[in-house]
């Protein structure tokens, strides 16, 4: 697992990105020939949402978003993260719904969650 450091004039950045999938047997990063992990360590399935684990050493959070890619865009999916420090939250939707879906029952070959962030890290 790679962490990719950004290093303005002014603060030192991780940025936090990572493809998610359920193929059946449970969410997992994406980790193979074209995709790799950002300062993602894991992934761990509950039954109201995603947890994705990011021991960075974050200060702050920047910013954090999750999107749907093509397919389970096409099924109405939507989705938000609760970011933190050294781990965030994905709760899942479907349509108009207000409570959120069990991850577990979203199943497809190919479709993904993609993930990124920008966090803080203190001074070196």
């Amino acid at each position: 697992m790679a962490t990719h450091i950004l290093t303005p004039a002014t603060a030192r950045l991780a940025l936090i990105s990572c493809a998610l999938r359920n193929k059946g047997a449970g969410w997992e990063l994406i980790n193979d020939a074209a995709h790799e992990p950002s300062g993602v360590t894991a992934v761990v399935q509950h039954p109201t949402h995603l947890e994705i684990k990011h021991p960075v050493g974050a200060v702050k959070v920047l910013w954090m978003q999750v999107t749907v890619d093509e397919y389970y865009a096409s099924t109405g999916l939507r989705c938000g993260p609760s970011a933190g420090l050294a781990f965030s939250r994905i709760e899942l939707y479907s349509g108009p719904s207000t409570t959120p879906i069990n991850p577990a029952t979203l199943v497809a070959s190919y479709g993904n969650l993609w993930v990124s962030g920008v966090l803080v890290l203190p001074p070196a």
